[in-house]
């Protein structure tokens, strides 16, 4: 069997940690190849491994410019015969938002695998080299192609549209409320627990900067100022994070049928961890009055992702077709 050889992109994170002077945790510091030089790969795990170092920050200081040198080193890397797999170490913070973001970006036709970790190296217990382990043998199996970008932790590979940080500190850091796993990987093995589904074609033709996009939790007695505070300070789209099955307070309805009157698309998700969005209630402020209003009502994806693909479609997409190609990519 030929020896596959697998890219791992380090981008920082508490994967690449090591101890401050204050006894605390530098996230980001190690470059790619220190980390790496600290891994040993388990028997029987015969890959050739290429590392490359993009940055050295922790992840709550990734930004959309970052995003597109992960998807322009991705592609480069995809793109070439010789490399058969992706690796991208990334901290745990808005790990799912950059994994979400590269399988709407990248091409399908190679596994991308993104991990990290709850524990630092330096840490007793740590996760961080079984993660990358599982991660390099789930990016040289041939069962994740057409699969997009999938997150591995915990010896738990799930979906990237679905994929949410769950713990703030334990080893079941990830997990993908309502779906689960897609598969494992114990040692050598990669199982997956059923065929990958339908992947919608990358996202073409946008380009940086992205349009801005905020994101707004609704919730008991918010301010309807909010709405026009985004808007007026820059914001070109909105995604609102709903209650239930996709409410807002009924106070909020006046701004949000002004903005759509000028232009201002916006989107509503349910900030429950499972379950869709649902117009099955007639009150001021549902997802009826809202959908009647224009209102982009998505399900089954945290409003977190959802603002990464409307910027991308505002990028790209001419206003009045933003309906229709926001449905197809929500396969």
């Amino acid at each position: 069997m030929t020896r596959k050889r697998i890219v791992v992109l380090t981008t920082g994170g508490t994967i690449a940690s090591k101890p401050s002077d204050s006894g605390r945790s530098e996230s980001g510091a190690l470059s790619g190849e220190q980390l790496l030089d600290q891994l040993a790969l388990p028997p029987g795990v015969d890959v050739t491994l290429e590392v490359i170092s993009i940055l050295q920050k922790p992840s709550n200081a990734v930004t959309l410019t970052d995003l597109a040198e992960f998807y322009r080193h991705g592609r480069e890397t995809l793109d070439r015969e010789d490399v058969d797999g992706l690796v991208i170490t990334h901290g745990t913070d808005t790990l799912e938002e950059t994994a979400y973001f590269l399988s709407l970006t990248l091409p399908a036709d190679k596994p991308c695998v993104i991990t990290g970790s709850q524990r630092a190296p330096h840490h007793l217990g740590t996760d961080a080299f079984k993660n990358i382990c599982d991660a390099i043998v789930a990016a040289a199996s041939s069962q994740l192609r057409k699969l997009g970008c999938v997150v591995v932790f915990n010896e738990s590979i799930f979906a990237a549209r679905y994929a949410r940080k769950v713990n703030s500190f334990q080893l079941n850091g990830f997990e993908a409320p309502g779906s689960g796993p897609v598969g494992y990987i114990d040692g050598q093995r990669v199982k997956l627990y059923y065929a990958a589904a339908a992947m919608a074609p990358p996202v073409t033709g946008w380009d940086f900067p992205l349009p801005r996009v905020d994101l707004l939790p609704a919730y008991l007695d918010a301010s309807p100022a909010l709405l026009k505070a985004c808007v007026e300070s820059g914001a070109k789209a909105l995604v609102i994070d709903g209650l239930g099955r996709g409410h807002v307070p009924p106070s909020w309805m006046a701004s949000i049928k002004e903005l759509i009157s000028v232009g201002v698309p916006i989107a509503i998700v349910s900030s429950c961890a499972q379950g869709p969005v649902n117009s099955s209630y007639e009150f001021s402020g549902s997802l009826a009055d809202l959908a009647s209003a224009g209102v982009l009502p998505l399900n089954d994806i945290s409003a977190r992702k959802a603002r990464l693909a409307l910027a991308l479609l505002l990028s790209s997409t001419p206003r009045e077709a933003l309906g229709d190609a926001m449905e197809r990519i929500m396969i």
